[in-house]
């Protein structure tokens, strides 16, 4: 197998992996450099590539001219969207569509806030503009496009020194003529030009949320190239042969080349790395239900893992922003090792959303912070060792630590230091409990029925808190748990989504015709993925409608045969599914497809995880140290553990502590901890 190298940029570190040609695995962490990301990951490859020599005591020695497969987990659209630091970008509609943008939907998404404001759009009003041209939702011309006026849009917009553009035609999905032969017109006025299509981005139903789709898409074109130019730029300096390869929010991947065209897939891409490598961990170690939580320096992100795979949804909303596109549904709530505690009016403690990021960071980093994060908390409680923080890289400031603590949580509350931080400790655990059963239950799970696995550089730290919630019965606290994001990018197909609306009820619908529409998509997908260099015998195609009762306003998704659609069997897998998801199912009524769709996955081999196998003597594992902890008030004398200790089968009574070089498990004195063949460590409550 080739060298494989993954980066993963965080709030707070960024995160890379090398798996060298041997099959072996190199972890290492860098400082994320928000004013410049480039450059955290520039650092932070040469970092890896040179633990590469150190660690094989100079056997092998790797370059960038060794890596055949690099690919890249980036915040840089999700950053840019949040912040609204966005080009000056224009909306071209069809005449008398101009302010759909701005109208979104009539209802109030927060039932009981009066308040509640609609955000600002995207673009604004003196920005958008109209052609007069009209296709029926069947496709049918009513109003031919007006290319005088498209020339004489361009010319304007040219004058006013704009270079993005979104397009977005009533019925685009149905007949994209307009758009497609708008764009040609316009180009041959201002050639310079971004201009993004709908129908390319989101060639769907839903008027608003298709506008909104390619609004975001051109407004972060720039953004992304801009991004990914200069990356790639530096990279093949370096002697990056291949072209870099990007994660997508769906859990695939696609080269830089396609990441510029359409930035709108790779929102949530970091996240989404974890996700699948949970996903590929959770099968190697026998789990099929697993709720994940990626604890980083900012935010916690969850996914679920449902019968071995990681549930998807096909619309998600960023900052109140729909983006029409399939993606590993996460729930992301601002709780991380640098989400900072604080007193609200009411004089109630909340933790986060604010973080302290990577600049200035937690106090304890000793970097010019000055407000008590859960990193603190934890210095506090003697949960992370300050000398052996990243390895020995960084001590840890305790002393600062305790005293911002001290200010700013405990004396407000006439709490000690150490209660003060307890009960930081237990509000972001109970922010996370909370989400844990949103996310679950929403889709009709039982939380006792699933292993969390925790991960993130923060994650294990309080994985035995999240297990006292009750919520969930055992916690799975992967190996380099910091870097799973990372790992499991090094094991993500590509992949390409298609979709196509074809509203018909099933009395009604010709399924010869749907058969052929699905295979349509399907040679389009396994195009795209030759001309990324695979060949058709490593792509696989899934097949799926978008399906509801006549009359609903939302589908869900079913999984078909395309070489054997059978209406009665999709109409019976829509009634079970639609009775696990809603608690109910009406198979008297009459049912309808709404969209098309195709997923086009370019396999590609899995890495081996290494094997720890079981030691001949159990008795061999001593604590390397021990150091008191505060469990519940009481400083509690716990044993201390290497990761490097630890062999398949190994028993850990609690309490006590893992150390890794880059992360910190910990293990309540009520619970025990035990030992996979990768080095997982599985905490459950004893009996």
């Amino acid at each position: 197998m080739s060298a494989r190298l993954a980066a993963d940029i965080g709030g707070t570190f960024t995160d890379l992996v090398v798996l060298d040609s041997d099959g072996h695995l190199h972890v290492e962490k860098t400082s994320s450099t928000p004013g410049d990301f480039k450059s955290g990951v520039l650092t932070g490859v040469t970092k890896v590539l040179d633990a590469v020599e150190r660690n094989t005591q100079g056997k092998m020695r790797l370059t960038l001219g060794d890596v055949q497969y690099f690919v890249h987990g980036a915040t840089v659209v999700l950053n840019a969207l949040i912040e609204r630091k966005l080009p000056t970008a224009a909306l071209v509609t069809s005449a008398g569509f101009r302010d759909v943008l701005e109208i979104m939907r009539t209802n109030n998404p927060y039932m009981y806030d009066l308040k509640w404001v609609k955000p600002a759009p995207l673009i604004p009003r003196h920005l958008r503009f109209e052609v007069r041209e009209r296709v029926r939702h069947t496709g049918e011309v009513l109003t031919p496009l007006d290319e005088k006026a498209v020339v004489e849009l361009a010319r304007e917009i040219k004058a006013r020194s704009i270079n993005t553009i979104a397009v977005c035609f009533i019925h685009a999905y149905a007949n994209p003529l307009h758009e497609r032969r708008f764009r040609e017109v316009f180009l041959k006025e201002h050639p310079d030009c971004v201009v993004v299509i709908s129908s390319d981005v989101a060639p769907e139903i839903r008027e608003f949320e298709r506008t909104s789709t390619a609004v975001i898409n051109a407004s972060t074109v720039p953004i992304i190239s801009s991004y990914l130019d200069d990356l790639s730029a530096e990279l093949r300096e370096r002697e990056l042969k291949r072209e870099l390869y990007v994660m997508q929010s769906n859990g695939g991947i696609i080269t830089a080349s396609t990441a510029r065209l359409f930035p709108a897939r790779t929102v949530m891409s970091g996240p989404s790395g974890g996700v699948v490598g949970a996903q590929y961990l959770a099968e190697r170690a026998g789990v099929q239900n697993a709720v994940t939580i990626d604890m980083g320096g900012t935010s916690s992100d969850m996914g679920v893992i449902s019968n071995g795979h990681a549930l998807t949804v096909d619309e998600s909303r960023i900052d109140g922003w729909p983006i029409m596109a399939p993606m590993i549904e996460i729930l992301a709530i601002g709780a991380g090792g640098g989400s900072i505690a604080w007193i609200d009016s009411g004089g109630a403690l909340r933790v986060g959303p604010q973080s302290a990021g990577a600049s200035p960071g937690p106090v304890c980093y000793g970097h010019g912070g000055d407000e008590p994060t859960v990193s603190d908390a934890c210095v506090v409680l003697n949960r992370l060792n300050p000398d052996y923080f990243l390895g020995g890289e960084m001590t840890l400031d305790t002393q600062s630590a305790e005293h911002a603590v001290a200010e700013k949580v405990a004396k407000p509350l006439g709490l000690s230091t150490q209660e003060a931080a307890e009960g930081v400790i237990r509000v972001v655990t109970a922010n996370m409990a909370k989400a844990i059963r949103s996310i679950l239950i929403a889709r009709g799970h039982d939380p006792r029925d699933f292993t969390l696995m925790a991960f993130g550089g923060a994650g294990g730290m309080v994985a035995a808190d999240l297990l006292r919630t009750g919520e969930v019965t055992k916690v799975m606290v992967p190996n380099n748990p910091g870097a799973l994001c990372a790992m499991g990018m090094l094991s993500t197909d590509f992949r390409h989504d298609f979709a196509q609306s074809n509203v018909t009820a099933f009395d009604n619908a010709d399924w010869g015709e749907v058969a052929k529409q699905l295979g349509s998509l399907r040679e389009r997908g396994v195009e795209r993925l030759v001309e990324e260099g695979l060949s058709e015998k490593e792509i696989d195609c899934s097949y799926v409608l978008d399906v509801r009762y006549v009359g609903q306003d939302h589908y869900l998704r079913v999984y078909v045969d395309n070489e054997n659609l059978d209406p009665a069997e999709i109409r019976e897998a829509f009634n079970q599914l639609h009775e696990k998801t809603y608690g109910y199912s009406t198979p008297e009524f009459d049912v309808e497809m709404v969209n098309l769709r195709v997923f086009a996955v370019g396999k590609v081999g899995r890495p081996d995880l290494p094997t720890y196998p079981a030691r001949a003597d159990r008795d061999e594992l001593a604590a390397k140290d021990s150091r008191k902890l505060i469990f519940d008030g009481a400083a509690v004398e716990t044993a201390v553990y290497g990761i490097e200790q630890l062999a398949d089968g190994d028993r850990l009574e609690g309490p006590c502590v893992v150390e890794d070089p880059r992360s910190t498990i910990v293990i309540a004195p009520e619970q025990y901890g035990t030992v996979d063949q990768f080095r997982n460590v599985t905490i459950e409550n004893r009996p």
